[in-house]
């Protein structure tokens, strides 16, 4: 399209001082992450971030912007527009993405043609955020390359809200406004179910039961926290308790307060859902449970840990343990990042084509999510290496780390590898997918791998 064409010769420009980009209007998730990617590739240009989003007209483009408060953020690697600058680059960007938009939707609604995303939508700048400048081929040393510089000396940690949208001691008032004193401590809680924006019938497999996360949610108010459960109004309210707010049922949720409450709380406790790339915008200390694959797996930074759904086996009608999951990479690789076969949903994972160690059916498994007891250990163990500031690996953690990068190893190595042979996968989804499981070098909860490292503790036998 010719807009994109035009801010990637600019983009690639190494006179301009600035590097465009578009983050994913539409998911929570993916604009976090592209933010952190974006500024990431703009100072490895030596340049700052230039961020360019429309308005936001529903009536028009079909779909609403996602949490308007992250495109604000402030950073010394972001561009600051004024107020003036602001209203004139979104007006510019809207009025040019109008007939592209209602061109694309005609296509696609009446004349049943596919059309591509940066019609469907701004992508300016989306490949360049992660492939870099002037490659043509998939290296993974320069993934390996561009995440070392990103954990290095010069890593990104300093997103902040923009002064002129916060209230003076908003935080302060905000907890208040919640029942909480200021100087009490919270853990932000968010399960993922089908309800945000009609989801049912999609990637289900991700979704969890929170009433399963009741005895965890009592160990972390015993300690003298407070859980914030995060999400939308389309979720199944929490039960009353103490020190627990039902923050999406509340008059105080906002983008603001969204973003606000994630900043500065003491670690969030989630799923592998778009939220969870806020959290690691602002580098929070994390705990995923319910986890549905490893690799690319969402545990930026060797203090998160996690722990995975259950993998059970029709034909060898048992559970698979970890150890099995871990050595034959099952698990590594899922829907998301699999080969699809047609646009079906119905179509769930495939045997990925030229994967090096694929010698199981996909079909063959069916996921069980974690019960009470299994979350609540994992936040038993997580809030004591808080508290004691010890995340030393375990043996069997090390173990583990040592099968997944040996997995990232026969996957993502070698000369012009395009990931899963696959042609339905391009440049930009091969240097995504990598930098995601680069980056994500967190580890399972030993308590978890105590249990089902050698046998699946589920079984009976």
């Amino acid at each position: 399209m010719f807009i994109d064409k035009l801010f990637r010769r600019i983009n690639k420009s190494n006179s301009h001082p600035y590097f465009y980009l578009t983050p994913n209007l539409y998911t929570v998730g993916n604009c976090a992450e592209e933010i952190i990617s974006g500024v990431n590739a703009a100072k490895s240009r030596n340049k700052k971030l230039f961020i360019l989003y429309p308005y936001d007209l529903p009536f028009i483009f079909k779909w609403k912007l996602t949490n308007n408060e992250l495109f604000l953020l402030e950073s010394k690697h972001i561009f600051k527009q004024g107020r003036y600058m602001l209203l004139s680059t979104r007006l510019l960007i809207t009025i040019a993405y109008i007939p592209i938009r209602i061109y694309a939707l005609i296509a696609r609604d009446f004349f049943k043609k596919r059309v591509g995303e940066s019609t469907l939508m701004p992508r300016i700048g989306g490949k360049e955020i992660y492939v870099p400048d002037g490659v043509n081929k998939f290296d993974y040393n320069l993934v390996k390359k561009f995440v070392s510089e990103w954990r290095g000396a010069q890593a990104v940690t300093d997103f902040k809200i923009r002064k002129s949208r916060l209230l003076n001691n908003q935080l302060s008032s905000l907890k208040k406004s919640l029942g909480m004193c200021e100087d009490d401590w919270y853990v932000c809680l968010h399960v993922r179910e089908s309800g945000f924006r009609n989801d049912a019938g999609r990637r289900e497999y991700r979704n969890s039961n929170v009433y399963n996360y009741i005895k965890a949610i009592k160990e972390i108010t015993s300690r003298g926290g407070w859980i914030i459960r995060m999400g939308d109004d389309t979720m199944q309210r929490l039960p009353d308790m103490e020190r627990v707010i039902d923050y999406p049922f509340s008059e105080h949720k906002n983008d603001l307060n969204d973003i606000l409450l994630i900043k500065h709380c003491y670690f969030y406790l989630g799923a592998q859902s778009g939220i969870l790339e806020v959290a690691n915008l602002f580098s929070k200390n994390v705990l995923i449970v319910n986890m549905v694959h490893w690799g690319a797996s969402g545990l930026y930074g060797v203090n998160s840990r996690g722990i995975l759904k259950h993998w059970y086996s029709k034909k060898k009608k048992k559970y698979v343990s970890l150890e099995w999951l871990f050595k034959n990479s099952v698990g590594f690789v899922t829907e998301e990042h699999a080969i699809w076969a047609n646009d079906s949903e119905a179509v769930k994972w495939k045997k990925v084509h030229n994967y090096p160690t694929s010698i199981f059916d996909i079909d063959d498994y069916i996921l069980f999510e974690n019960n009470e007891d299994e979350i609540k250990d994992a936040v038993v163990e997580y809030l004591d290496n808080l508290d004691g500031n010890n995340f030393h690996p375990s043996s069997l953690q090390s173990l583990s780390s040592m099968y997944r990068q040996e997995c990232i190893n026969n996957m993502l190595f070698g000369p012009e590898i395009y990931m899963f042979n696959s042609k339905n996968r391009n440049l930009i989804n091969n240097y995504f997918f990598a930098l995601r499981v680069e980056a994500s070098n967190g580890f399972i909860s030993n308590c978890f791998l105590s249990e089902n490292w050698k046998h699946n503790m589920r079984n009976k036998d």
